[in-house]
């Protein structure tokens, strides 16, 4: 897998630190937000060719989002991650490339992102 930048929006700090810690042992570069405030700085600074972004955060949500990242970056690929299964469609909908629920399967994961993201 060629090296990638990854953004991880999630409230949960030690998802963000488990995905962080997975991907970087990967030889990626991965920054993370526990904020969308602070997630849409951190975007807006490092140009993720990668996106993983929970629903539901303390100042928003993140498929409401969806949008404005991918205008900012039309090669942009998006990784919903929620534990509500049930907004797979609503995320699908609003321009997420894939829905994961939690908890996050390491082995799809990266099957996913061997497969389909930007190389």
């Amino acid at each position: 897998m060629k090296s990638k930048s990854i953004l991880i929006i999630d409230d949960e700090l030690d998802i963000c630190m488990l995905l962080k810690n997975y991907f970087k042992n990967k030889n990626n570069n991965v920054f993370f937000a526990v904020t969308l405030d602070e997630g849409i700085k951190k975007f807006n600074q490092y140009k993720p060719d990668l996106l993983i972004i929970d629903h539901n955060l303390p100042d928003g949500n993140g498929i409401d989002n969806i949008h404005s990242f991918k205008d900012s970056n039309l090669s942009l690929y998006v990784i919903v991650i929620s534990a509500m299964s049930n907004l797979k469609s609503l995320a699908l909908e609003n321009g997420a490339d894939y829905f994961m629920e939690k908890p996050i399967s390491f082995s799809k994961l990266n099957a996913l992102l061997t497969q389909n993201t930007p190389h």
